[in-house]
């Protein structure tokens, strides 16, 4: 790997921003090698991952008014997004106060985006607020955690959704809870569209749901 240019550790484990030596691409780690964000510091509008650029084609594409996103990472897309579509309302549920500044201090986090301290599954099964858009890509330094493949997880997805609106979800497709959890209750409702954009560089898919 690349060399650590900055660490921290909270309570829920280490972060990690690492550099090229030639320092013209940084990189996001929870405690292992899988990069979280990837940022081009001579091309800083370039997206690192090509999940990334499939999200953000769909997102501009529909031009929501408001975006709900669950997991901030660098928060390269959200960045992106936030000079793309200046009147798109962002709120960005993340669980860790350090990820955040770590993403304002070495990702150029815009300071205006919103953004919530909280755990997305209490978040997203109290809040009552509606959105035009979704966007979830949330993982640890494991994977995907089960929670966010449940049925009341995605119900509460589901419920925040204007009429119409679309949940852009960020999949590994090796997952088992995917495969033979997820996707298998997502296809069983009749109440919505399920599409898979499948990646060609990672073993990712974009999950994105339609409500009818």
């Amino acid at each position: 790997m690349n060399p650590c240019v900055y660490a921290v550790r909270d309570g829920r484990g280490l972060i990690q921003v690492r550099e090229d030596r030639q320092h013209t691409v940084r990189t996001l780690h929870f405690g292992n090698h899988i990069e979280q964000s990837r940022y081009y510091l001579n091309a800083p509008f370039t997206l690192g991952f090509e999940y990334f650029e499939v999200a953000f084609r769909r997102l501009t594409a529909l031009v929501p008014a408001s975006l709900l996103s669950l997991g901030l990472g660098g928060g390269r897309l959200n960045t992106q997004l936030f000079y793309t579509l200046p009147q798109c309302r962002q709120t960005i549920v993340e669980l860790r106060p350090a990820v955040t500044q770590v993403a304002r201090d070495w990702f150029d986090l815009p300071e205006k985006l919103n953004i919530v301290h909280e755990d997305a599954f209490h978040y997203m099964t109290l809040q009552g607020d509606r959105h035009d858009a979704l966007f979830v890509d949330l993982f640890d330094d494991k994977g995907m955690p089960v929670q966010f493949a449940s049925d009341v997880f995605i119900d509460a997805l589901l419920d925040a959704l204007n009429p119409g609106g679309r949940a852009l979800i960020n999949l590994w497709r090796d997952d088992p809870t995917v495969r033979y959890v997820l996707l298998p209750w997502l296809r069983r409702r009749n109440d919505l569209e399920l599409t898979l954009h499948p990646m060609r560089s990672s073993p990712n898919w974009i999950a994105e749901i339609h409500l009818k």
